[in-house]
């Protein structure tokens, strides 16, 4: 699974020196999946990958995190909201937060990385969000 994600993509550097600069907010925000022992607790207990079986349209919260480290970095540059949407089946996820209970390092993985994972591949496809963008808005 993780071999289909989406590799970081660094911005260019925007210091003279060639390094880059953060807010430190942003940095703290990724932290949290950092946390991950990998234990795999996560993806055992998602009823979607029991229950339903869709190993191959939903990569699991387990790698939703890891997206979600990726796609939160200040740094990272890569757009991987099709992938989301598309082969890694987020829009599957249906918030039950029982991913987020076994956690024994206690990573919010529901309501930090899928649900705004969720909310960015929204955003993407909204036509309102889509025309605001090409009218020069963020």
């Amino acid at each position: 699974m993780k071999k289909r994600i989406r590799k970081f993509k660094p911005r260019p550097p925007d210091a003279p020196d060639g390094t880059w600069r953060m807010a430190q907010e942003d940095i703290e925000r990724v932290q949290e999946f950092r946390k991950c022992i990998e234990c795999y607790l996560c993806q055992d207990v998602c009823h979607v990958l029991r229950e339903h079986h869709l190993q191959e349209r939903f990569i699991g919260p387990r790698f939703f995190a890891y997206v979600a480290a990726l796609e939160m970095h200040p740094l990272d540059v890569e757009d991987r909201r099709e992938e989301l949407s598309e082969a890694q089946g987020i829009g599957f996820c249906n918030i039950t937060k029982c991913c987020t209970r076994v956690c024994p390092e206690e990573i919010n993985i529901t309501d930090n990385a899928i649900i705004p994972l969720k909310e960015r591949v929204v955003d993407a496809y909204d036509p309102l969000r889509r025309l605001f963008r090409l009218l020069g808005g963020n």
